[in-house]
């Protein structure tokens, strides 16, 4: 399984509070939120308006040490794409194979059973890149339609 670990102990609210982006009341409320309705922090702060989706993919990137990547600006074959099941299109997509390593890119690496899953699915190592949600199914969807071109 990879390493993916946070590289500091900060929370992910802190690390907002710290550049800037938001206010402790800002976190009391995505947490608020998180209560009632369930969800992610950052997803509950993108939906209240206090931050975007760039933000978040900026303070887990500096969180877990992961370097960013816009999926959407990146060339992902078919054959790549279709190496795993579209329901994981939602949080991640594979956008490269090269011998045993598969580098994705992931809107929320909290998640650690997914990693060993795709390590699972396709016999490889993951490199992870940390992207936004909706580059992610942007990118998918451009795929999708390279597909139904040919």
């Amino acid at each position: 399984m990879p390493n993916i670990t946070k590289i500091t102990k900060k929370r992910l609210g802190e690390i907002l509070i710290d550049e800037g982006l938001i206010t402790k009341e800002h976190v009391q409320e995505g947490l608020s939120e998180q209560q009632k309705s369930g969800g992610m922090l950052g997803e509950n702060l993108v939906k209240l308006g206090y931050i975007t989706e760039m933000d978040i993919a900026s303070a887990l990137a500096t969180q877990f040490g992961l370097p960013y990547i816009d999926v959407t600006r990146y060339n992902i074959s078919k054959e790549v794409f279709d190496l795993l099941p579209l329901d994981f299109i939602k949080q991640l997509i594979i956008l490269d194979k090269i011998g045993s390593v598969v580098i994705i890119a992931i809107s929320s690496p909290l998640n650690e059973k997914i990693f060993a899953e795709i390590e699972k699915i396709t016999s490889c190592q993951i490199f992870a890149f940390v992207s936004t949600s909706s580059q992610i199914q942007q990118a998918a969807q451009m795929v999708q339609n390279q597909g139904k071109k040919k």
